[in-house]
């Protein structure tokens, strides 16, 4: 139908614009630990700027807020908890590998809690498309001599992605509203602390990373990236939608060399397109089984 053409279209726009935005923010977010900013510089960074912009949007919200039990479990696995998880893993592995790890595993938990939810077998190209990515998944983690304390973290942080979109997709939390939350509640639960803390280190961050870490995390990738994502959730589907990121190993990887010049072997690029190619399985129609 036409309705469902054109909606698909929009979708997989909105995603991809997700996709380039935290590809290359994931490369930033190495590139802030790489000049001196920790973890928690580049949390309150994010949420701070993205919370500024967007408070104001609560009071103005045409729909109730979501219970608190809900927006609790959205900021927590999509606000401060996930960037601290995530930058702190960006200490012991490269950007690329954070590109695979985060997205792919995101993707096969994602898929396998649709099933779950509708009470489905997995199908012959589900199961092909997961058995691929984990391949490439695991090539990746290897790919640097062995397994690092930050492969664990970017696993639970793909577990977290994936909690977050099922969240929003089950209490029909629109795209706004969910974008609002998680910049809000990241502020409010995480600056008092952070603001508690001594940041004698920022002083020897030159101003111009620090701006363009504001520009890139606190506009980008809170408010843009994640209202794209949240948006491609709702007109792509539980399935389709959460899966798309699995896109950002090639993108990164790619992004990871212009940008920071890191270099890319040929086990890592053969893991990247493993991980794309098992996304094609994932995406593949087919006619589920009871």
């Amino acid at each position: 139908m036409p309705t469902i053409s054109r909606d698909t279209a929009i979708g997989a726009i909105w995603a991809l614009l997700a996709i380039l935005i935290w590809s290359g923010s994931l490369v930033y977010l190495k590139l802030g630990v790489v000049t001196g900013l920790t973890g928690a510089d580049l949390a309150a960074l994010r949420f701070g700027t993205a919370a500024l912009i967007l408070a104001p949007y609560l009071f103005r919200a045409q729909r109730p807020l979501p219970a608190l039990r809900t927006m609790i479990v959205v900021v927590v696995t999509f606000g401060a908890p996930y960037v601290l998880l995530l930058s702190h893993a960006m200490q012991t592995v490269p950007a690329a590998a954070a590109g695979a790890l985060n997205p792919g595993a995101m993707a096969i938990i994602a898929v396998l809690l649709a099933l779950y939810d509708k009470r489905t077998l997995p199908p012959r190209s589900a199961i092909t498309g997961i058995a691929l990515t984990s391949i490439g998944l695991i090539g990746f983690a290897l790919a640097g001599g062995g397994m690092a304390p930050g492969h664990l973290l970017l696993l639970i942080t793909g577990l977290m992605w994936a909690l977050y979109a099922r969240t929003v997709r089950r209490n029909a939390i629109d795209a706004r509203l969910a974008t609002t939350i998680v910049a809000v509640g990241s502020a409010v639960g995480y600056l008092p602390v952070y603001l508690s803390l001594p940041h004698d280190h920022l002083t020897s961050v030159p101003a111009s990373d620090l701006l363009t870490q504001v520009v890139v995390q606190g506009l980008l990738v809170s408010i843009v990236a994640v209202y794209a994502f949240t948006r491609s959730l709702e007109l792509l589907g539980p399935v389709v939608g959460p899966s798309l990121p699995a896109l950002i190993p090639v993108t990164t990887l790619i992004l990871d060399r212009v940008i920071l010049g890191a270099p890319v072997s040929s086990v890592m690029t053969l893991c990247a397109s493993l991980i794309t190619i098992g996304l094609v399985g994932l995406l593949t129609p087919r006619r589920q089984r009871r």
